[in-house]
């Protein structure tokens, strides 16, 4: 709650304000270069967990919120407003985007909007005189399950967008460059929530490691955009030309499919898949068109010639440099968007917490030993009541301390000449019953035995 509330006093830390709704400013003592970040709620989580990493070597402006859209109205965030849309925040920053303006956006725009979309980011960087553009890729592996609010996107969206924006690029003549985020993060689950998109902790030191990265490559002249968009894990549902070709090369394999190559991936073509799988060392049998199969099937030309799996190295070591002096800024507020589900022990899968199933399974466990102590007390209490029922205190089966209580017996303070006396006390007659009223432990005995 305390996290909740600074950022949503906009308190200032370490010279930076991290705050909802509110720009990020950063001044790095002994830079010449200004580079400006602006994205949707996929970048966001450098703000809520407060960690920019390596980016701090640079001058920055730094603005990203949930919800965000590229060029049309952006949805009302988790956060509790409506945030301006890319293309009006660098009208806003006008003068301020630098060298090098980053966009993570994307995941929130319709189908119909994306050319719009890169175009008008594209026109507006120009007219401030922005050196270059850097778009990173919309993720498309087989963990992604994300949708807008309004259910207008999808991993095919996603998919579409990459499209258009390797075209975009090559068409811009470097000014517009692709950072294959997609690629370099395909495999890191535990870089990401449960919706593929979104940053845990380790994912954004991944993230800042790999922008800072991608914009020093860019300073220095280099195209860091891919020769084509990344592999889209395709699996049933997906329709057109790239599942044609999909069905054309398995049944050029020799693998039987009903139907032939009619574009629209479904049971039958997921079972060809996995025959195909079968027959090839290396692929995993899942039905699914990952990269490795549509290496195989000669499908997609990946240009790194590998899975695009990040290393061990590259996820252990992300967002570590000892010259980066570190940034310090409110923590984030548990309740602002799907990636504060991981800051607590309950984590998403893959990120070192429980797994939900663990914790519901273990609440179900403990109900069910409560109801059968419960039963095993309940019947516990029927057989004392039925004992008493069939053994009332007026029974001749009561025990020494009830005679001695009753007069029947000698105290156990006694003498031991008193054996004879004991005798005849036992063999004398029980005395004869006392009217009601007259003595209450007699009605008490009586009632019970009632």
């Amino acid at each position: 709650m305390l996290g909740a509330l600074l950022v949503a006093l906009g308190v200032v830390a370490g010279g930076l304000t991290a705050a909802a709704d509110q720009t990020v400013v950063h001044d790095a003592p002994g830079s010449s270069q200004q580079i400006s970040f602006i994205g949707d709620s996929t970048l966001t989580g450098v703000r809520w967990y407060a960690d920019y990493g390596a980016l701090t070597r640079w001058d920055f402006v730094f603005d990203a919120e949930s919800c965000r859209r590229t060029i049309e109205q952006s949805c009302i965030s988790r956060e509790g407003y409506r945030s301006e849309n890319v293309v009006a925040t660098m009208q806003r920053l006008d003068g301020r985007l630098g060298d090098v303006l980053t966009v993570m956006s994307g995941y929130n725009d319709p189908l119909w909007t994306i050319d719009e979309a890169i175009g008008g980011v594209i026109d507006e960087a120009r007219s401030q005189d922005v050196d270059h553009v850097v778009w990173l890729t919309l993720r498309t592996s087989d963990d992604v399950d994300y949708s807008d609010p309004q259910e207008q996107t999808s991993i095919n969206t996603f998919r579409e967008y990459n499209q258009q924006l390797v075209e975009a690029a090559a068409a811009s003549d470097g000014f517009l460059q692709i950072a294959d985020w997609a690629t370099y993060s395909n495999g890191a689950a535990g870089w990401f929530e449960y919706d593929g998109v979104h940053l845990t902790p380790r994912g954004v030191d991944a993230l800042t490691t790999f922008l800072a990265g991608t914009v020093e490559q860019v300073l220095a002249g280099e195209d860091v955009s891919p020769a084509a968009a990344p592999w889209t894990v395709l699996v049933p549902g997906a329709e057109g030309d790239l599942v044609a070709d999909l069905q054309a090369a398995l049944l050029g394999a020799g693998i039987e499919l009903p139907g032939g190559a009619d574009g629209v991936f479904g049971n039958d073509t997921m079972a060809a898949v996995a025959v195909y799988q079968r027959g090839v060392d290396g692929l995993q049998v899942t039905g699914a068109v990952d990269v490795a199969t549509a290496r195989s099937l000669g499908v997609y030309d990946d240009p790194t010639g590998d899975e695009g799996e990040p290393a061990e190295a590259t996820d252990a070591g992300a967002g570590t440099d000892a010259d980066v002096p570190a940034v310090s800024a409110p923590a984030a507020s548990a309740e602002a968007e799907p990636t504060s589900r991981s800051a607590g022990p309950l984590a998403a899968p893959g990120d070192g917490g429980v797994s939900w199933w663990l914790v519901g399974a273990a609440v179900l466990g403990l109900l069910l030993l409560a109801v059968v102590a419960r039963r095993r007390y309940v019947v516990a209490r029927r057989r004392a009541r039925r004992w008493a029922r069939v053994h009332p205190a007026t029974s001749p089966h009561r025990s020494v301390a009830d005679l001695r209580r009753s007069g029947r017996l000698p105290s156990a303070a006694r003498s031991p000449g008193d054996d004879a006396a004991t005798a005849e006390t036992l063999a004398r007659p029980a005395p004869a019953p006392v009217p009601d009223g007259d003595d209450p432990q007699h009605d008490s005995v009586e009632h019970a035995a009632r």
